[in-house]
């Protein structure tokens, strides 16, 4: 009886543990979207390399799987709310040139790492 209770306690421990890190990870990539989206207005050839960008600034593995998940994240109503609202933000502070020039040093910095991360063959 207690190794069923152990296990059916660690089961539960485990799903709630994916299901609270799925949400970090859409907030994050959320907000991660909103700015390179910017950077892809601005720098036409980073447009396509949102992946490879956030795979080198997390310091991921760019693979299927990773693909998979981001692409999960991306479906669901957290990553969408999240993302409607960053890019709400954006528009309001772009007025600012302090905001512009911290998003065009973004831009920089997510280019250098688009350079670090190798492309992946697979599309």
């Amino acid at each position: 009886m207690k190794a069923r209770f152990c296990v059916g306690v660690c089961g539960i421990a485990i799903a709630f543990s994916s299901a609270w890190a799925a949400a970090p990870r859409s907030k994050s990539l959320a907000q991660f979207d909103a700015g390179f989206a910017q950077c892809e207005k601005k720098h036409p050839e980073m447009r396509g390399q949102g992946d490879r960008a956030y795979a080198g600034l997390y310091r991921l593995k760019l693979d299927d799987s990773l693909r998979a998940t981001l692409t999960e994240a991306r479906q669901s109503a957290l990553y969408k709310s999240e993302r409607r609202r960053a890019a709400q933000n954006l528009t309001k502070s772009m007025a600012a040139s302090d905001v512009t020039e911290r998003l065009e040093l973004q831009c920089q910095a997510l280019q250098g790492e688009i350079a670090k991360t190798p492309a992946d063959t697979k599309r």
